[in-house]
């Protein structure tokens, strides 16, 4: 009788086992989600409040100051389309539409690749060096004031480094 009770409490704890690993996973899991979501409402705020602040002080939405700040870090103010569509986390022919504003709105200029005939190089002109010059201080500002007062000292480290560890 001891054997089997003995194999009882060992197949109960077996049996339990999943479950409790179950209960630990979720809970890992909804601290998970609760940061996934956090993530993309302080995004969707911030976005928001962003364009609230560029489209009128520094004359340029969002998406465009974004495209210039990713030609700014290139070599020579300067990227293929297809890359810059890469960075900037849209389609290729999404790319090619805002490029086609910006170049409409003189920010922009195509070039053409020495070495591939296909291959098209989105360029900053000078109007548009200026005008990334007024958005960034524009973006800067407006990011400080809507998410960096929220934040106590340290804490944008701290999310910063966390972040960085996802990718």
């Amino acid at each position: 009788m001891t054997i089997h009770s003995g194999r009882a409490r060992w197949a109960r704890s077996e049996l339990l086992a999943p479950r409790i690993c179950a209960v630990k996973s979720a809970a890992r899991s909804s601290s998970v989600a609760k940061v996934w979501e956090g993530l993309t409402r302080a995004h969707s705020s911030m976005s928001a409040a962003l364009e609230r602040d560029m489209v009128p002080e520094a004359g340029m939405p969002l998406a465009w100051y974004e495209v210039l700040l990713h030609l700014s870090r290139s070599e020579g103010w300067m990227m293929r389309y297809q890359d810059l569509a890469k960075v900037a986390g849209i389609t290729n022919s999404g790319a090619s539409r805002r490029l086609e504003q910006m170049t409409k709105a003189g920010l922009i200029e195509r070039r053409s690749c020495p070495t591939d005939r296909r291959g098209v190089f989105a360029h900053v002109t000078p109007k548009g060096e200026a005008a990334f010059a007024k958005a960034h201080a524009v973006f800067v500002n407006s990011l400080e004031s809507n998410f960096g007062g929220k934040l106590k000292a340290g804490e944008a480290d701290q999310i910063s480094a966390a972040l960085s560890r996802l990718g």
